[in-house]
């Protein structure tokens, strides 16, 4: 029975040290030199086109108040309670004063009517909508800008959720430092990321410990992206761990009462 204990620790050892990470694998792009130069890399991101359902700040000013009024009601029946910052501060007021691009891929706008901006860039969409509000104001001018770019980050990072982004583009990288980064079951290696397009879903899975990821379309994640880091395939063992070390303080016990007796 001793000599079967031994065995048995032995075997529960090497898939305990099997299942240990070195530090290679777990260094985000390991295989770049210092000082190393990539020229073109990453590659400039693709500008977003505006979708159907997407939902749009839209503001439009002229130098005069009253006009202001009309063009931006609802700005203007809060700008005693924060203006701006009481209507979009907030995802629910993102969502009831933003425009929403409808089925047709148009946005209402009061005075001006529908703006067709789907398949447009978000500057493309602010120019089409500036040359609508030239027609009824003199030296106005537009603002847009896309609220709806969210990214949903799931699996072994330490905080998944969703997450929204206010700047034009957003890195893989940045996703996963949003949500407070990869856990220390974390596969770095093993990073997909799932894309709705018009055409279907596009899926890309990632090597972060290889800089050959810089140059995947997905570096650049896209509102509605969502990133999935998988679990380290010895996750298993590693969270059992603590019960193999009862198992075998108990068979250890055992062992030498039987040898004592």
């Amino acid at each position: 029975m001793k000599k079967n204990f031994i065995v048995l620790c032995i075997a529960l050892l090497g898939l305990y040290l099997s299942s240990c990470k070195t530090s290679k694998d777990m260094v985000y792009l390991n295989d770049i030199q210092d000082q190393e130069f990539q020229a073109g890399v990453p590659q400039p991101f693709a500008e977003y086109k505006v979708k159907v359902n997407d939902n749009l700040y839209i503001d439009v000013q002229s130098l005069s108040p009253e006009i202001n009024a009309l063009f931006n009601p609802a700005k203007n029946t809060n700008s005693t309670t924060g203006g701006t910052s009481q209507n979009y501060g907030q995802l629910s007021g993102q969502y009831l004063n933003g425009f929403q691009v409808d089925l047709g891929g148009n946005v209402a706008l009061p005075v001006i009517g529908k703006v067709h901006v789907a398949g447009l860039t978000v500057n493309e969409a602010q120019a089409a909508i500036q040359a609508k509000a030239d027609e009824y104001i003199k030296d106005g001018s537009v603002k847009v800008k896309l609220l709806s770019f969210k990214i949903t980050v799931m699996g072994e990072v330490k905080k998944p959720g969703v997450y929204y982004n206010y700047n034009n583009y957003m890195t893989i990288l940045e996703g996963i430092s949003m949500a407070g980064g990869e856990t220390d079951y974390s596969r770095i290696q093993k990073v997909l990321v799932v894309r709705p397009t018009e055409k279907g879903t596009k899926t890309y899975r990632l090597d972060l410990s290889k800089k050959k990821f810089l140059t995947s379309e997905a570096f650049y994640l896209q509102p509605n992206d969502v990133v999935y880091v998988e679990p380290d395939k010895y996750k298993n063992v590693k969270l059992n761990s603590p019960m193999y070390t009862l198992f075998l303080s108990t068979i250890s016990t055992i062992v030498l009462i039987i040898n004592v007796i």
